[in-house]
């Protein structure tokens, strides 16, 4: 069972109906039957069994962690936890790091190493449910709440189907005990749940997917196309992994408003970032709150020296592009480039104010903000470059492309070559137009409520805002007409499943 399927609406369905009926105390036990289901039915026994056991480790092993007398026995016990639960992802996520490692210094050397690679099938979910277990067993350890009593609630935490493919990684304190307090189904939970489903859904199926024909016949035969493809395809890639990725996050935020628990945001509209580090305060928001909480901050942050800080973001940066991968396309893609980028960003700060102060060109101006954001799409796409690519080799052969204007043997920009149709390029033009709209005013909402109450945001909003909040369901049975017919699914169709998915 995926997402995208037919069965997953039907399950969806069953919930809620089934949420709605019985008496609300068994909204938990519903919800923890709903996900244990789903586990068994998209991942079988192996995954199942997995998360089961990686749950009741950091169950009993917070609980081991909270009677410990002395701190030394308190630490032995959150390591031996740690190691429990660190060492099925080691297993089958980084049993190839090595032969990866062996080759990037055959190439450096300019020699060539075919590595000898070991394929295994990692358990549903794994990377993120990890995190998860991981950031509830350290918060244990560091005395910032009492451990969770119930096994059952706590296994609802771990398991619930809304973020156990691919996230949002929630922190037991923002979701876990919310989770355990059904307020059954509420009208305006649905609708609002609704929104964001279909909203998803027009992030995945109407643009992503298309944006997939052109990336995938691209960076398949990368030598046969010129240069001018090759920056187009990685710009495509770029927006195709946010529609991708942002569309499974509203999907899921979506259904599980419906049963009334708010998960955690995700994304908030990242390519209006204006530095890298911004960036990474937008894109993938829970993965960056994680190491900045339990890796940058133990570490010492910023508070022991410029020198101690960047070291620090190199080891955040280094392990963040390792969760994605046991692979250098991702530690160097994205991480260690997106450091680099953000040291860089340090040194030359005091020679770009210099010079806007030069230029009597003020910070915040319009012109200037849009460049930034455009300068940061850049960076961020060069390192999703090798993010898409199967090895450094590919990646760079890839860059070297478009610094070496190559012309391709295929010359021109004929549609029928990647699968799309005139109709095709129009439908995603306009669906990325909307979603920048669309981004563009819900930055606008946000930058207003920073500076005032949400209450003061609403009246000045007038008109315009009462009327999108009275039109909520014009607006979903829009979005779900135009899924129906935009959409790329059904028969004869196989839906991609989702990027973010593999990891």
């Amino acid at each position: 069972m995926e997402y995208i399927s037919y069965s997953f609406i039907l399950f969806v369905a069953a919930g809620l109906v089934t949420y709605a009926l019985l008496p609300k105390y068994l909204g938990k036990y519903i919800l923890l039957f709903a996900s244990l289901l789903f586990v068994w039915l998209a991942g079988g026994f192996f995954s199942f069994g997995f998360l089961l056991t990686g749950i009741a480790i950091s169950f009993f092993g917070a609980r081991a962690i909270s009677r410990s007398g002395s701190s030394i026995a308190r630490t032995a016990v959150f390591l031996c936890v740690l190691l429990l639960l660190l060492a099925p992802l080691f297993y089958f996520k980084y049993q190839n790091f090595v032969e990866y490692t062996v080759q990037l210094i055959y190439q450096i050397r300019g020699l060539e190493y075919e590595p000898d690679l070991i394929e295994r099938q990692a358990p549903l979910g794994i990377s993120f449910y990890t995190l998860m277990l991981i950031s509830y067993t350290a918060d244990i350890y560091m005395k910032r709440y009492a451990p969770e009593p119930s096994f059952t609630g706590y296994a609802l935490y771990g398991s619930c189907f809304g973020h156990i493919v691919q996230g949002p990684i929630d922190a037991y304190d923002e979701v876990g005990r919310d989770m355990q307090k059904p307020g059954g189904i509420s009208y305006s939970d649905v609708l609002d749940g609704s929104l964001q489903l279909f909203a998803g859904l027009v992030k995945k199926l109407i643009i992503s997917e298309r944006l997939a024909l052109f990336v995938n016949t691209v960076f398949s035969d990368q030598a046969s196309f010129p240069f001018y493809i090759l920056i187009l395809s990685a710009a495509a890639f770029s927006l195709q992994l946010y529609t991708d990725f942002s569309g499974c996050m509203d999907m899921v935020t979506g259904i599980m408003r419906m049963f009334g628990i708010r998960l955690s945001r995700n994304f908030r509209q990242p390519f209006f970032s204006q530095s890298i580090a911004e960036f990474w305060r937008r894109w993938h928001i829970t993965l960056g709150a994680f190491f900045r909480k339990y890796i940058y901050i133990p570490l010492g942050g910023n508070r022991k020296g410029w020198t101690r800080k960047q070291l620090n973001m190199a080891v955040v940066f280094f392990l963040s592009g390792l969760w994605h991968g046991g692979n250098w396309t991702f530690v160097i893609g994205t991480g260690l480039l997106h450091c680099f980028y953000m040291l860089l960003g340090d040194i030359l700060r005091p020679v770009r104010r210099s010079l806007l102060s030069l230029l009597h060109v003020s910070e915040d101006c319009t012109a200037l903000r849009i460049i930034r954001s455009l300068w940061v799409f850049l960076l961020v796409t060069i390192g999703f470059v090798l993010f898409r690519s199967d090895s450094l080799a590919q990646a760079m052969a890839y860059l070297k492309g478009i610094v070496s204007f190559q012309s391709g043997a295929y010359e021109g920009l004929e549609l029928y070559m990647f699968g799309l149709a005139p109709s095709d390029v129009a439908i995603i033009l306009i669906g990325l137009c909307f979603i920048f709209l669309l981004s563009l005013g819900q930055e606008k909402k946000e930058v207003t409520e920073t500076k005032k109450g949400d209450h003061q945001v609403a009246l000045e909003q007038g008109s315009l805002y009462r009327l999108m909040e009275s039109r909520k369901e014009d607006l979903v049975l829009l979005l779900m007409l135009l899924v129906i017919l935009f959409g790329c699914y059904g028969r004869g169709y196989d839906s991609s499943a989702f990027i973010y998915a593999n990891f």
